[in-house]
């Protein structure tokens, strides 16, 4: 072979690696990315319960994503939900208060006494961290429950 014919060769080999190289590096920067679609907001429901001389929330630990909505259901006994001030993340007072409705002081909802009845609260926009509530007819017999938002 002639250093001519080589010399062409090896300058046809490096073009096609340049052009290569180009033509992998435009479509990783085309390519779309791959993110998991964001998540639908999900509903949860815990359960007021007045059993065996108890009163309890079902699950008395729940944890959620901001946005997603909590149904508190009266299935036995007459239950309100509550929250108190210092055990809540910081800034979540204001819109906590905003997200409660039907309320009968500060943090405190309406008492749901028929079975069927439900209070909810959608959490949108809240802080993450923990929320401690409470039943306040039902403080005295440890009626507490704790919600994390992740």
């Amino acid at each position: 072979m002639s250093i001519s014919r080589l010399r062409f060769t090896a300058v046809a080999v490096a073009a096609i690696a340049v052009v290569v190289t180009a033509a992998t590096n435009a479509s990783a920067r085309t390519l779309p990315s791959r993110t998991a679609p964001p998540r639908a907001a999900k509903t949860w429901e815990v359960k007021m319960i007045t059993q065996d001389g108890k009163q309890l929330f079902e699950p008395a630990e729940l944890t959620i994503q901001a946005g997603d909505t909590v149904k508190w259901l009266a299935v036995s006994g007459s239950h309100n939900v509550g929250f108190w001030a210092d055990s809540v993340p910081a800034g979540a007072v204001e819109l906590l208060r905003k997200a409660m409705p039907d309320t009968i002081a500060p943090l405190l909802g309406v008492r749901k006494p028929i079975k069927g009845d439900s209070y909810v609260v959608v959490f949108s926009g809240m802080p993450k961290g923990l929320y401690k509530y409470y039943c306040k007819p039902h403080l005295n017999k440890m009626m507490v429950a704790q919600l994390t938002i992740k």
